[in-house]
């Protein structure tokens, strides 16, 4: 099944932010999903990450190995979804990591295409979309 907007949305920005830690639910998969649906459709994607959420494009990730399957080519990181889409996508997706979460939680050598941002920004960044989602945990 392919993730869609509604089809009578019209093309506008669409502003994400990704709060938390990620990996505790779908949410990344939702993220990528919707972020990818949005992009397709000609819309203007901001995404930003916050909190934990900010080691999803760095440099160091990896994957362990398929124990079920070693000579298998280790599966694709978030980074590498995030410079995927860039580079199908261009200036149309801005991938934006809130500065003092990533040195809070070390996550410092972030890919190229991620842009780091002071927290301050976060405001600007979601008045400026013409419809936003937060996505995060819920304690």
């Amino acid at each position: 099944m392919t993730a869609s907007l509604p089809p009578d949305a019209a093309p506008g920005s669409v502003f994400f932010g990704m709060m938390g830690t990620p990996f505790r639910s779908e949410t990344v998969t939702s993220l990528f999903r919707m972020v990818d649906a949005a992009l397709r459709q000609g819309r203007h994607v901001t995404v930003w990450n916050c909190g934990h959420a900010t080691g999803l494009s760095q440099i160091s990730l990896c994957r362990p190995p398929d124990l079920f399957a070693p000579d298998a080519p280790a599966g694709t990181t978030t980074a590498t979804l995030v410079q995927t889409l860039k580079r199908r996508y261009g200036d149309q997706l801005e991938w934006l990591v809130c500065r003092y979460c990533m040195e809070e939680r070390g996550n410092t050598q972030q890919i190229p295409e991620a842009m780091v941002k002071i927290p301050f920004s976060f405001q600007h960044y979601l008045s400026a979309a013409d419809s936003a989602m937060v996505l995060g945990v819920k304690s």
